[in-house]
């Protein structure tokens, strides 16, 4: 075990990492951890000792951590038999050493004896809200519970985590299974020649000639907004929504019907034990958010704003698709393609005339050169750190104090094949200031964006690059951390309703005409952008405004009344909520429920309102930025000071007064979406 690359020190060595270190190396860091834990049973530490063995404990959690992280990342970016297989035990024996951590009753008494210490209050405040929130942990893990509630509870924790991981593996399946190969392009009649360009070139990765797409986002995105074919167009639409399902063209094979009722129906019962009314209250607990009320009210308020509007937006487009030629009726299936249409014609805009202009290189720059204005960051790719794909990059970011450790970036950019869609942030390894250890943050990246295709370099979608910008913002409140214990660094510990503010704020900046104008240049020929696609840009982004905001209160209120009362059909929840709050078509047999990997491969059950509830106070931050100039480094340096650099090490509330000083106001977010409050 001693050459197990997952065990070493420093960034993992990518290169020499292979799905059967995993178990052999999580086992490891496990059974040191849990010999720790013996040890404390066994003879616990003396008052002044308390301190010093909490330390170990955050060194020994670290240590799993660290390879853990790489474990996580490599299953969702290379998602081959091998690593499913080994994620899925190292995740098995996680969940269970951490649910039995969890309610360890000694473990807790020498945490709370921490705290009870006369001299807790003389500690540094990040250490103080580390003891506080692991005390809120382990009551929430069941530590207190009678048996046989204790182990009811553990072994509901290890079912949840079987059952979201088959979750997941079955969207990626049916998400690959689906697919449609095309011999010629007079096949694929509408499709401009970048989204060619993906089915070529996932045709290609497949072996096979001509033009291929699968269910994956940009094949997908590409036949659903440009085919004039209709009816190809409902057939991708039709296999996209009843993915993993009991429906569509691959019914039953992949169906998390049955994984969604029993992880409803374990959530509710786990918040049974605990005291809650329902998974919800439960989840809500270490939330902005005071309690599921709170959160309806917020929803609904904004459904009350947006439905008219969204109901004349949509009157507005059937009209101009009845006008020019399609039907008097509109199905989901039409929806993105004639919307792109009248974009094209009200606004002078299409997505994919603005790919000619953001091409991934500049964008990339443009983005750095905002975070040196802003937050003084240099960031430099170092090639010589090994990555999982020769598409990946490595940037070394630094700032201030030349001597100090800079902190690192992986960035994955570029779909591909058994690399799981969509885009996100994770952490690869944490800030930490010990005694015993000095450490930097290191972050991963990911998107999803269509590679070079041919001597095309990549160019992205312009919510590509919004995707690109907000993923970056996580990035920032993990890498600008100044905080020194682990679990209070970074995004670690911030209120899940929150952690979306950074990432969501950054997001500003590409809809700002003024900003686009310094870096948006065509790819062939280097001319900016033009001011009436600027203008046509600002516009678009309140384009069918309300229809987009109506779609994010549906996601939002069926997550949270699904997991408020457990005992109902979730498809007729969907379908209920659907029916109040949205406007567009929804085929009966729409599944969107059985993919939706946010709840339920995910960390966001009952929290999905958060991406508006975090928005709301990202676009109230953004003013500020409006006020004082785009690139006005004492509000970006304010910002960095008070809430990314302090990360959870305090309540996101105070964080957020201490920025702002004063509540977010609802009209900057109902702006953004072009609804009036």
């Amino acid at each position: 075990m001693s050459i197990n690359p997952l065990l070493l020190d420093g960034l993992p060595n990518f290169e020499t990492i292979s799905a059967e270190h995993a178990v052999p190396a999580v086992e490891q860091r496990l059974a040191e951890y849990q010999a720790l834990l013996d040890e404390l049973t066994d003879q616990p530490p003396a008052e002044d000792e308390r301190i010093p063995w909490i330390e170990r404990e955050v060194l020994a959690d670290d240590a799993l951590a660290q390879c853990w992280s790489s474990v996580r990342h490599l299953h969702s970016v290379v998602n081959s038999d091998a690593w499913r297989q080994a994620y899925s035990e190292c995740l098995e024996q996680i969940t269970a050493f951490f649910t039995a951590r969890g309610q360890n009753q000694n473990l807790m008494k020498l945490w709370q004896a921490v705290a009870d210490q006369a001299d807790f209050k003389d500690q540094p405040h990040d250490f103080q809200r580390m003891v506080h929130n692991e005390l809120d942990d382990f009551r929430l893990s069941g530590v207190d519970l009678p048996e046989p509630e204790r182990s009811r509870f553990a072994q509901i924790s290890l079912e949840l985590s079987t059952l979201g991981n088959q979750f997941g593996n079955q969207v990626l399946d049916a998400t690959e299974a689906y697919a449609e190969t095309f011999a010629d392009q007079s096949e694929l009649p509408g499709l401009p020649d970048s989204a060619l360009d993906v089915l070529r070139s996932n045709a290609q990765a497949a072996g096979i000639e001509g033009f291929r797409a699968d269910l994956s986002y940009p094949c997908f995105h590409a036949i659903i907004t440009y085919a004039d074919d209709r009816a190809l167009r409902e057939r991708f639409y039709l296999a996209h929504s009843t993915r993993a399902s009991d429906q569509g063209p691959n019914a039953g094979e992949f169906d998390n019907g049955p994984v969604i009722q029993s992880m409803l129906s374990l959530r509710n019962e786990q918040a049974g034990l605990l005291g809650y009314e329902s998974a919800a209250e439960l989840k809500l607990v270490k939330r902005m958010a005071d309690g599921a009320a709170p959160v309806i009210g917020f929803l609904q308020r904004l459904a009350k704003y947006a439905h008219q509007p969204a109901q004349r937006q949509l009157d507005h487009l059937t009209e101009f698709t009845a006008r020019n030629g399609g039907p008097e009726q509109l199905e989901a299936w039409d929806i993105s393609y004639w919307s792109e249409k009248m974009r094209e014609q009200h606004i002078g805009l299409s997505q994919d005339l603005l790919k000619d202009y953001f091409e991934l290189e500049s964008t990339l720059d443009a983005l750095f050169d905002l975070a040196r204005e802003l937050f003084g960051l240099d960031i430099q790719h170092d090639p010589s750190v090994s990555t999982w794909h020769p598409d990946v990059r490595f940037y070394t970011i630094s700032s201030g104090d030349s001597s100090a450790t800079p902190a690192g970036l992986y960035i994955d950019l570029y779909s591909r094949s058994r690399k799981q869609g969509g885009a996100w942030m994770d952490v690869c390894r944490q800030r930490m200031r010990l005694k015993s250890q000095v450490r930097a943050p290191v972050a991963f990246l990911t998107c999803n964006s269509a590679a070079p295709a041919g001597d095309k370099p990549s160019l992205l979608r312009h919510s590509d690059v919004v995707t690109l910008f907000h993923e970056f913002g996580h990035c920032l409140h993990h890498l600008l951390s100044e905080i020194d214990w682990p679990a209070v660094s970074g995004i670690a510990g911030v209120e899940w309703d929150a952690v979306e503010l950074p990432s969501q704020l950054l997001e500003g900046w590409v809809w700002e005409p003024v900003f686009l104008s310094t870096f948006a240049r065509h790819f062939e020929t280097g001319e900016p952008i033009p001011d009436n696609l600027l203008q046509a840009l600002d516009a678009d982004r309140r384009f069918l405004g309300a229809i987009a905001l109506t779609r994010q209160l549906e996601f939002a209120l069926t997550d949270m009344k699904l997991h408020l009362q457990a005992d109902l059909d979730p498809i007729e929840v969907m379908r209920q909520v659907h029916d109040q709050v949205a406007v567009t078509p929804m085929p009966s047999s729409n599944r969107y429920l059985m993919s939706f990997g946010h709840l339920f491969d995910g960390g966001y059950a009952a929290g999905y309102y958060s991406y508006l509830w975090a928005e709301r106070l990202a676009r109230d931050a953004f003013e500020v930025f409006r006020e004082h100039g785009l690139w006005h480094a004492p509000s970006g340096q304010r910002l960095r000071k008070e809430i990314l650099s302090v990360g959870g090490s305090r309540p996101m509330q105070e964080s957020w007064q201490a920025f702002r000083g004063s509540e977010a106001g609802l009209q900057p977010l109902l702006a953004a979406y072009g609804v009036g409050g």
